[in-house]
C-alpha cells in the first residue's frame, strides 16, 4: 500500500498494511533545503522543493502545505507579519482589532490574490500533481478561533469570550468564511485540508467556553468541507491535553483527531473504541531532540504497539524544530516496522 491507499482504507473502516506516518514538519522543511523559515514561507518554488525533499527524506504518508501556519489567514486580513533573517519562525506583529471593535471593517481575503495565500496554493498544487497519487497532500488551515486570536490577541480573546460573547460569535462567523474560502481553494486544486486550532488548546479555553463559542464555528467549517465539498478526511488538530474536551472535538464533525504526547494514549483510545475517527498519536519533539536514536526507535515502537488496537491509528510527532536531526525522525519511522 502507498500512503494514499492506507488513509483511504482507514476512512472506509479497513485496516492498512501498517499505520501511516505523519511527522509534523513545518519550519523544519526549511532546514531540509538549507534555507530559513522566513525565506521558505515567501517562495512558492522553494516550498515546492522543500515538500518534495520532505517526501524524499522521511517518506511520510501525508504531506502538509504549511510553514508558519497561523500567520497566513491573519496576514490576508491585514495583520503585518514579521520575517526574520535567523531561523526563527515568522510571526504576526500584533493585533489589528480590539474586543468590541468594528468587525465590518475586516475585508474577507480572496485566496487567489490575498497576501501569501496564492503562494501556498501554487506550491500545494505543484506537489499534488507530482505526489498526489501516492500520498495525501493537504493545505494547512487555521481554524476560525485561531484566526480570530491572531487578529485580536490571545489574551484579549480570552477576556472577550467572557465579556463580549456575542461579539466573539460575530467575529468567528467572519473568520469561518475565511477558513472555508481558503480550504475550498485547496480542494479545487485536488488537495485535502487540515485544520489547526492551537489557540483553543486547554487550559487556554475552558470546556464551557469551547462548547459555547469555539465548537459551533469549527463545526460549520468542518461540516462544509465534509458535506458540501465531499472531503473524506478533515483532520482537526489541537495540541495539549484535550482529554477534557474530546467529546466536544468529536462534535465538530471531524474524523481525524490528535492524541498529543501529553495525553494518556490508552485512555484516549478507550474512549474512541468502536469509533471510525482516525487518531494521530504524537511523540514529544523534546524527547526526540535529546534521546539516543535507539531509544527513539523503541519509544516509537511502543506507541505503535499501543495504537494498533485502533484501526484508524496514525503515528506522528509534535512540531519538529528547525534543527531536528533527520536521523531522529527516521528512527520514529523505523518504529513502524519493529513490532
Amino acid at each position: 500500500m502507498n500512503g494514499r491507499e492506507r488513509i483511504e482504507a482507514m476512512c472506509t473502516g479497513r485496516r492498512p498494511d501498517r499505520p501511516p506516518f505523519a511527522p509534523a514538519v513545518y519550519e523544519h522543511k526549511a532546514a531540509l533545503v538549507g534555507t530559513s523559515p522566513s525565506i521558505l514561507a515567501q517562495d512558492a518554488r522553494l516550498l515546492e522543493r522543500a515538500l518534495l525533499r520532505e517526501a524524499e527524506v522521511y517518506d511520510p504518508d501525508l504531506l502538509t502545505v504549511g510553514v508558519d501556519v497561523y500567520n497566513v489567514e491573519a496576514e490576508a486580513f491585514g495583520s503585518p507579519v514579521r520575517f526574520f533573517e535567523s531561523n526563527d519562525v515568522p510571526s504576526v506583529e500584533g493585533p489589528i482589532l480590539v474586543p468590541g471593535g468594528d468587525i465590518g471593517r475586516l475585508v474577507l481575503p480572496d485566496p487567489e490574490s490575498s497576501s501569501r495565500m496564492p503562494l501556498f496554493l501554487a506550491a500545494g498544487e505543484a506537489v499534488q500533481r507530482r505526489l498526489g497519487q501516492e500520498k495525501i497532500v493537504r493545505g494547512a488551515l487555521s481554524s476560525p478561533f485561531s484566526i480570530a486570536c491572531e487578529l485580536v490577541g490571545s489574551a484579549e480573546m480570552a477576556m472577550a469570550m467572557i465579556d463580549r460573547p456575542e461579539w466573539v460569535s460575530k467575529l468567528l462567523a467572519v473568520t469561518s468564511e475565511a477558513a472555508k474560502a481558503y480550504g475550498r481553494a485547496f480542494i479545487r486544486r485536488g488537495l485535502g485540508v487540515i485544520l489547526f486550532d492551537s489557540h483553543a488548546a486547554p487550559p487556554l479555553v475552558s470546556p464551557a467556553l469551547y462548547r459555547s463559542l469555539v465548537l459551533p464555528a469549527t463545526a460549520s467549517v468542518i461540516g462544509y468541507f465534509r458535506g458540501a465539498l465531499g472531503q473524506g478526511l478533515v483532520p482537526y488538530i489541537i495540541g495539549g491535553d484535550t482529554s477534557r474536551i474530546l467529546e466536544d472535538i468529536l462534535a465538530t464533525g471531524t474524523n481525524n483527531v490528535l492524541c498529543d504526547f501529553r495525553v494518556d494514549l490508552a485512555g484516549f483510545l478507550d474512549r474512541l473504541a468502536g469509533s471510525p475517527v482516525l487518531v494521530r498519536a504524537n511523540l514529544d519533539p523534546r524527547f526526540l531532540e535529546t534521546a539516543p536514536v535507539e531509544e527513539v526507535r523503541n519509544k516509537a515502537a511502543e506507541v505503535v504497539f499501543a495504537g494498533r488496537r485502533h484501526p484508524g491509528f496514525i503515528l506522528g510527532t509534535g512540531i519538529l524544530s528547525y534543527d531536528m536531526p533527520p536521523e531522529k525522525v527516521l528512527a520514529v519511522r523505523d518504529g513502524l516496522s519493529t513490532r
